[in-house]
Order: C-alpha cells, then structure tokens, then sequence
C-alpha cells in the first residue's frame, strides 16, 4: 500500500490559510508570553510561571516537588514555546506569534550552556578529588 501514497503531499508543509485564520480567531489572554517564558525560565522550579498564568494548583504541586527536580520546569518552558500552555482560561498568550522563536533560541543556548557548565564543574571536581 505505501506505493498508493503522494509521499510529496504526505511531508508538504500543511498549515493552511483556514489554519491561520482558526489560530488569530482565538481569544487572547491578557498574560503575556514573555513574561510567563522570563518567569518559566528564571523561576521555573518554584513554579512562578504556573502562578503567573493562574494555575495555581499545579504551581503549588511545582513549587513543593522545585520543579520536579528540574525536569517539570523543562517540560513547562517546551509547553510555553509550543503554544501549549496557555492561562487558566486556555486562551493562548498575548505576544506568542512575536517573541516564540527568539525565546526558543535563548532557551537552547541557556540549556546548553548550563550542561556544558555541569560537565566542566562535575570533571573538574572528579579529577581534584581523585
């Protein structure tokens, strides 16, 4: 059967005009994205950008777990930059369409940057102490 398919038509680009229409048809919320990425991003594991966003619920779980040890503030900061996590109305946040992309690029090099920082400091501890 897979012979029967146009694979150039399966892997085209399919977000369309109607797409684009749906998407600024829906309510915006008068939380901002930036400021739910900058809180996501500097106090993600005490959960501030779920209390930004009215969540107050899963900020306190957040807040009590410091993030899931980490991985929960990673987890939020993908869900903000792919339009996911939205406020307590689910209403998609004002400013997504301009700040998403510069945010996911700071995003990933503050990530990597903080893993890279994590195997210098983790080497040089083990061969000063070995």
């Amino acid at each position: 059967m897979p012979e029967n398919y146009d694979l150039d038509e399966l892997y085209a680009n399919t977000y369309t005009e109607e797409d684009q229409r749906e998407f600024e048809s829906q309510p915006v919320s008068e939380k901002r994205f930036l400021t739910a990425w900058l809180l996501g991003l500097l106090l993600g594991l005490v959960g501030a950008d779920r209390f930004y966003l009215g969540r107050t619920g899963s900020a306190v779980a957040k807040l009590l777990t410091v993030g899931g040890l980490g991985a929960w503030m990673l987890i939020d900061l993908f869900l903000l930059l792919s339009g996911s996590l939205r406020d307590r109305q689910d209403r998609r946040l004002d400013g997504y369409t301009r700040w998403a992309g510069r945010c996911a690029a700071v995003t990933i090099l503050a990530v990597a940057m903080t893993l890279v920082l994590g195997l210098i400091i983790g080497t040089s501890t083990a061969v000063t102490s070995g």
